[in-house]
């Protein structure tokens, strides 16, 4: 189906009077529902509209329109759980941030903090610019080259 037939369809009811009370008030959830409410605006507006315009309308509402998921099996006071908040834009409950606390620090804890590279590299020239420090001669030179090393594979490729 093309785009000029999905425009050709009928215009859904207007929401005043004369609307039928079958339809559903809330938010189109499905698919076709969506592409009907999209196409509707799109003739309202007398946009012209090609099929490619309507596919990626289409896949916004696909993404954006999905059906809410049902509350039963909802793991509260787990990460999982505080993550079935956050993708229902929605403020985790306190048993849910709990659990995320938890399980990062405990990820913090068993990863430790890395020991900083010594002056004379790359990374530890980075850290002198980060601390908006001059950096010392050895990180200078590391830099130096890195980049003179980085420029001669660029050109070699």
């Amino acid at each position: 189906m093309n785009a000029v037939t999905l425009l050709e369809r009928p215009l859904p009811p207007t929401p005043g009077a004369g609307a039928d009370k079958d339809v559903p008030a809330g938010p189109p959830h499905a698919r076709s529902e969506a592409l009907d409410a999209m196409l509707y605006a799109v003739r309202r507006m007398g946009l012209p509209v090609t099929d490619r315009q309507v596919a990626v309308l289409l896949d916004v509402a696909a993404r954006h329109l999905k059906q809410p998921e049902p509350d039963e099996d909802f793991p509260h006071g787990t990460v999982r759980g505080y993550k079935r908040h956050r993708r229902r834009n929605e403020s985790a409950c306190a048993a849910c941030r709990e659990a995320c606390r938890l399980v990062a620090a405990e990820r913090r804890k068993r990863e430790g903090r890395r020991e900083p590279k010594p002056c004379g590299t790359e990374a530890a020239y980075h850290r002198h610019v980060r601390r908006f420090e001059t950096p010392c001669e050895p990180c200078r030179l590391a830099h130096r080259d890195a980049g003179r090393e980085r420029r001669r594979r660029a050109a070699a490729a």
